[in-house]
């Protein structure tokens, strides 16, 4: 196996090791403001949780899809 080669499969295994950390980063943080949000309003259901959280999955999948389209589009 060329050397080279070998390079390139950790330097692609990082980046996508970290695509992965940051998307379930986005979500956890989403998850845990939306948890603070309904701790500060007066609601009984957890209503911040449920959109925040959702809308952070959402932003983390655009996350992954914008990078992998920005890595695609280097090659």
């Amino acid at each position: 196996m060329d050397k080279n080669n070998k390079g390139n499969q950790l330097k692609s295994f990082a980046r996508y090791t970290t695509i992965g950390i940051q998307m379930l980063a986005i979500i956890i943080g989403g998850y845990y403001l939306g948890g603070y949000l309904d701790e500060r309003a007066a609601n009984q259901e957890p209503v911040y949780q449920k959109w925040v959280g959702l809308a952070a999955v959402f932003l983390a999948i655009g996350s992954v899809l914008w990078q992998v389209i920005k890595e695609s589009n280097r090659k």
